[in-house]
């Protein structure tokens, strides 16, 4: 699962801007547009298998999880649209795939509503011609020129799905929060006040469906930005088992052993992603991002003094994986939706 091309591979062209991204010098733009340009970001767009694009999501999140992160919610767009309408497909498909436009996937309220712990907090007033008000929490890659897919309530009552411009008439664009890491992420709270949403914009009126249809995706590429940055904290913590480092051999192997149970678990699903059974799915994306965690905590540990350094590659990925249990679904949602498989 990795993403070689002739001349520098896609983890080689991360690896050099991973610390200017990391010093907020920088943002993921950059890094989107190269893997569209390779034409690597549809790689197996419409199919059930999904192998080739879960690689180079892992290869860059082995570099930089900021640009593992970002490249997942640009795919996740390309997902929505790809599904979507006629019209919004071809207005907005192409430019997604090869990177010229970057999108904001904002599902992640439609997802938790759908497993029973929220309302959808955008709705349509019908008495204001179908207008769209309301917050959306969080979301990524929030650009000015940015295209932003994001769940509703229409005045029906029924769950939707529209796309906008980031600088349309009505989106305010928070500002961005100080974060302990992936601030090169464009991340932040959004709200719509009576934002327009014709019907060439919708995606689909069916939320219910539409989510059942990209939950195995949006989960699975997921797992692979936590294992991309897992796997680089365990190979490095290898590298550091002698002397005082023997004393953590055995929660090394350990580590170890559920790194490659969930890379060999995300190549078999991501083969055939509708075919997994949605309890195996959440599982393994949350062993993925604990994995993630522990791994850059041992790490951490093993480097000692010069990983506490704030600009040290062992010090970013320790803060970049601190934002996995509360990324969406958290790892509280996630425990939470496994219980109800007991």
């Amino acid at each position: 699962m990795t993403a070689t091309v002739t001349g520098r591979t896609v983890g080689e062209f991360v690896r050099g801007r991973a610390a200017d991204l990391d010093r907020g010098l920088t943002d993921t733009r950059a890094d989107i547009a190269e893997v569209g340009g390779r034409g690597l970001l549809a790689a197996g767009l419409g199919g059930s298998d999904i192998r080739e694009i879960a690689g180079v999501i892992e290869e860059v999140a082995a570099e930089s999880l900021a640009a593992g992160f970002s490249l997942w919610a640009q795919r996740m767009a390309l997902e929505y649209v790809r599904r979507a309408t006629g019209s919004v497909r071809e207005r907005y498909l192409d430019e997604l795939a090869s990177g010229r436009q970057v999108g904001v996937t904002a599902m992640a309220a439609a997802l938790k509503h759908l497993a029973g712990l929220g309302e959808l907090p955008l709705h349509a007033d019908e008495a204001d011609d179908g207008r769209v008000s309301g917050p959306i929490a969080w979301a990524s890659n929030v650009f000015r020129d940015s295209l932003i897919v994001f769940p509703f309530q229409g005045g029906d009552g029924q769950g939707r799905v529209g796309v906008v411009r980031a600088d349309a008439d009505g989106v305010e664009i928070r500002s961005a929060p100080e974060l302990l890491a992936l601030g090169a992420t464009a991340s932040t709270a959004l709200a719509f006040d009576r934002v327009e949403v014709r019907d060439d914009q919708l995606v689909t009126a069916d939320l219910p469906a539409f989510c059942a249809t990209i939950r195995p995706v949006f989960l699975l590429l997921q797992t692979a930005f936590c294992t991309g940055v897992a796997g680089t904290s365990v190979r490095e913590a290898g590298a550091r088992l002698d002397g005082l480092g023997a004393q953590f051999r055995d929660e090394y192997r350990a580590l170890d052993e559920r790194h490659s149970s969930a890379r060999q678990r995300l190549r078999e699903y991501t083969a055939d992603a509708h075919a997994t059974p949605p309890a195996d799915l959440i599982r393994l994306r949350l062993d993925a991002a604990c994995t993630a965690v522990d791994a850059t905590r041992l790490e951490s540990t093993l480097r000692g003094g010069a990983g506490y350094a704030l600009h040290c590659d062992t010090n970013r990925r320790f803060r970049e994986a601190a934002f996995l249990p509360v990324q969406s679904p958290s790892e509280g949602q996630l425990r939470w939706e496994l219980s109800q498989y007991d």
